[in-house]
């Protein structure tokens, strides 16, 4: 699906609260009583959710021929993973944009958290199994104390980049218009992005 945009109704700290605005999609509005969000996270702009279906059609129907809606019983019930990206702009009035998946459709974005993942039922289908193993991946990987987010301010690493030219970086402390530390090349005076860094880096001190 594509995105859909418009004037958020939480904010937080001054800015739309992502988090908040993606939960409503489950619980307000026609959702209402369909859904319940048993858990969900903010990772980075992707929201993750563990999400619980509440309720079916039914095999009875209306006077119309339509089936009618029933509760699921409780045991019944199933619990699966959603995946939203969000993008805020503040200066429109229009401030809010959402891209809803699910787990089934395999999203590029696997940063679940355990927390979330732990929470799912079991699934027969091949796109959320392979979406649920790397995210678990993710999380044994980051676990590494040679992980790009858990090396220390100042530490370095090096890589051959597709030019076949060796590149060393540092971990810079936040500054300028960066929030959070970044990987900077003090030959060049140029950052690279931690997604655009081999995963084949050698540490070089930390």
């Amino acid at each position: 699906m594509g995105w859909t945009s418009y004037h958020a109704t939480y904010y937080k700290k001054g800015t739309v609260d992502r988090k908040t605005e993606c939960d409503a999609y489950f619980i307000e509005g026609l959702n209402a009583g369909y859904y319940r969000v048993l858990k969900s996270a903010l990772v980075g702009s992707v929201y993750y959710a563990a999400i619980e279906t509440l309720k079916r059609y039914g095999e009875e129907r209306d006077e119309n021929g339509n089936r009618i809606i029933e509760d699921i019983p409780e045991n019944e019930r199933k619990v699966w993973a959603a995946v939203f990206l969000t993008s805020v702009d503040n200066r429109d009035y229009v401030n809010f944009a959402y891209k809803d998946m699910d787990e089934t459709v395999g999203p590029c974005e696997d940063k679940c958290p355990a927390a979330i993942l732990n929470l799912l039922s079991p699934t027969d289908n091949e796109w959320a199994i392979a979406w649920r193993k790397r995210c678990r991946k993710n999380i044994e990987a980051r676990k590494n104390p040679n992980a790009l987010s858990n090396l220390p301010i100042g530490a370095t690493i090096r890589f051959t980049n597709w030019k076949g030219e060796t590149v060393e970086l540092y971990k810079h402390p936040t500054a300028y218009q960066f929030k959070r530390p970044f990987w900077y090349n003090s030959g060049n005076n140029t950052y690279i992005p931690a997604k655009r860094i081999p995963k084949d880096y050698e540490v070089i001190s930390a």
